[in-house]
C-alpha cells in the first residue's frame, strides 16, 4: 500500500475506485474497487503491518466502489457501513441501477460481465447524516445525494481531510464533479457541493478516483465550481 498522508494509505493499482486505508480504532477501508480487485486488496492488507480494517464503508453503491466488498467482510471479519438510502440495494432489497451508456463500453461490459457481477452484502451500520466514525479522531458523514440516493462523503475537521466519493473526482489531474451519465440527480449533487462542501475547512481532498489533492483543496473545488458556472 501506498501512505497518501500520515494515517491514510491507499491500495496500489486497482482496477476500480480509490481504496483508502485510513488508521484508528476502528481502522477502516473506505470503498472497495471491482470484484477483481479484491486479491488486490487483500494481498496489500496482509502486507500492511500497522492496522487492520473491521470497519468497511462505501461512499456508494456502484460496483466500481462495492465490488469486493463481500469477499473482503467475509475474510477479515469485517462490518460493513454505508448510508441508509444506498443499503437496501447493496442487500438486493431493492434493484440497482442500470445507465445506458455507448456502444463500445456495452460491449465492453457484456463480454466482461462475469468479472463484474455484484454480490450483494448485509450493511450491518445504516449511516446519515452527521453520523461519525471513530477511525483517525471521527470520519463524519456528510449525505451528498446526486450521484446515487445514499452518496456520502467523509469529513476529518480535526486534520481538514476529506473522502469525497464519486461526488468529486480527479481523474487525470481534472477536478469535477460526479459523472453526469452516471448521477441521475446531477444538479442536487451540485448543490450539495456547493451548500455543504464550500462550507468545510479542510486542504486535503482524497477523491474516489484520481490522484489526491494535498494542499488548498477547497479553494481549487470552489474554483472548479466557478468554472462549471455552479457558484451563479
Amino acid at each position: 500500500m501506498k501512505e497518501v498522508i500520515p494515517g491514510v494509505s491507499a491500495v496500489k493499482r486497482t482496477r476500480g475506485s480509490n481504496v483508502y486505508l485510513v488508521d484508528g480504532d476502528p481502522a477502516a477501508l473506505i470503498d472497495a474497487g471491482f470484484p477483481l480487485d479484491a486479491g488486490r486488496v487483500m494481498n496489500q492488507l496482509r502486507k500492511n503491518h500497522k492496522s487492520q480494517p473491521n470497519l468497511l464503508v462505501a461512499t456508494h453503491y456502484h460496483i466500481d466502489h462495492v465490488g469486493s466488498v463481500r469477499t473482503l467482510k467475509e475474510a477479515l471479519g469485517a462490518t460493513v457501513a454505508a448510508h441508509e438510502a444506498d443499503a437496501d440495494v447493496m442487500e438486493g432489497k431493492v434493484p440497482y441501477q442500470r445507465f445506458k451508456v455507448d456502444a463500445l463500453r456495452t460491449i465492453y461490459y457484456s463480454a466482461l460481465a462475469p468479472l463484474f457481477r455484484y454480490e450483494n452484502v448485509l450493511v450491518e451500520t445504516r449511516l446519515s447524516e452527521g453520523d461519525v466514525l471513530g477511525s483517525l479522531g471521527g470520519l463524519e458523514v456528510i449525505h451528498v445525494p446526486g450521484h446515487t440516493a445514499g452518496s456520502i462523503m467523509l469529513y476529518q475537521a480535526k486534520r481538514g481531510i476529506l473522502f469525497s466519493g464519486d461526488t468529486l473526482r480527479n481523474e487525470k489531474g481534472v477536478l469535477q464533479g460526479p459523472p453526469p451519465e452516471f448521477s441521475p440527480g446531477i444538479d442536487e449533487a451540485f448543490w450539495h457541493i456547493k451548500k455543504k462542501i464550500l462550507n468545510l475547512d479542510f486542504e486535503t481532498l482524497l477523491p474516489g478516483h484520481g490522484a489526491a489533492v494535498l494542499g488548498n483543496a477547497r479553494v481549487k473545488i470552489e474554483q472548479m465550481m466557478k468554472s462549471v458556472g455552479r457558484l451563479e
